[in-house]
């Protein structure tokens, strides 16, 4: 998911919001080489479960993001289908990028706080 990777990416490194500066000093902590390894590891903390692009037919996608049951995003544990009607895979993983980064962007950093000490002690 190149696409996908690439704007989240960048997304992090705007580096311009409390959330995104916690988890990029959490990464530089890290043992984690690659910071997809870590984002992915991170946002199944947050309790997106998964992000997926799958095919339809011929070179057509749909997107889709799981929430788990502690979701911090004050949402119920879903399924959430993004695309409405499938589009080429790059268009897709855009899409998905932009609905993570949109999710996101609603979390209250009062919960990430808590969850930081919570997997700390």
């Amino acid at each position: 998911m190149i696409t996908y990777n690439n704007t989240l990416i960048e997304y992090f490194k705007a580096n311009d919001t409390e959330f995104k500066k916690l988890l990029n000093k959490e990464y530089e902590k890290s043992n984690i080489s690659s910071f997809i390894q870590y984002m992915d590891a991170y946002f199944a903390k947050l309790g997106i479960i998964s992000t997926n692009i799958i095919p339809i037919e011929g070179a057509k996608w749909n997107t889709q993001y799981t929430l788990g049951i502690d979701n911090l995003f004050s949402k119920e544990p879903d399924t959430i289908v993004v695309t409405n009607i499938p589009v080429s895979r790059k268009e897709a993983e855009g899409i998905l990028a932009t609905k993570v980064i949109a999710l996101l962007s609603t979390i209250d950093m009062n919960e990430i706080i808590k969850l930081k000490y919570k997997t700390t002690a």
